[in-house]
């Protein structure tokens, strides 16, 4: 009689040796999601102060920033704090370059001449042969009203005091520098201040 093999305990081993299945694997853990502003860049200002530090220097403070030791800068608050008695604020023009007034009036332009529409009027304030005050206006008309003062001042150091001569010249260059064929007026030894000057341009520079 033949036998007949069964299966069943085939697949007993086949289960013992290798049948049985790997475990889960692990599960992930989520990590939290970072903020915008955890991802910024570190900045000086969001580190915490130095020890010792008891302020913060406001806003706009250069001297902040200054090494030990080094001298204030000029027009901080620190530099204003260590000026001697009785010396003159930070930026206040210098004593020569004080004003004694302005000079105002009319420069009226003789009917016996012409200005060309390229023209450039020059009002400048005379003392002998050196200028202390000038102004330059494009495009003038006539009569024009002027003002001069020691704010016109071509440099520092001198000061704005008469008796000067009032100098009106219409360029035919447009340049500061005086050539022939430019139109001039004056009107001299005016005191500082004056109002209602009345000059006329009629004389043709040769």
């Amino acid at each position: 009689m033949s036998t007949t093999l069964r299966p069943f305990p085939f697949l007993l081993v086949l289960a013992a040796c290798g049948g049985a299945s790997s475990p889960p694997p692990p599960v992930a853990t989520a990590t939290p999601s970072r903020t915008a502003d955890d991802l910024r860049p570190m900045s000086s200002r969001d580190g915490a102060p130095p020890a010792g530090a008891t302020a913060t220097a406001p806003a706009g403070d250069a001297s902040a920033t200054l090494p030990p030791g080094h001298p204030p800068l000029e027009g901080t608050p620190a530099a204003a704090a260590s000026l001697p008695s009785g010396h003159p604020p930070i930026g206040a023009p210098p004593a020569g370059a004080t004003s004694a007034g302005s000079i105002a009036g009319t420069i009226a332009l003789s009917p016996k001449l012409r200005a060309a529409p390229a023209d450039v009027l020059y009002v400048m304030a005379k003392k002998g042969t050196a200028t202390l005050a000038v102004r330059r206006v494009d495009k003038p008309s006539f009569p024009f009203a002027f003002e001069i003062s020691g704010g016109d001042a071509m440099m520092g150091g001198g000061a704005f005091q008469g008796p000067v001569d009032i100098v009106a010249r219409l360029s035919r260059t447009g340049d500061a520098i005086p050539t022939k064929g430019d139109l001039e007026g004056v009107a001299k030894n005016v005191n500082v201040p004056s109002k209602s000057v009345k000059l006329t341009i009629d004389t043709v520079r040769q």
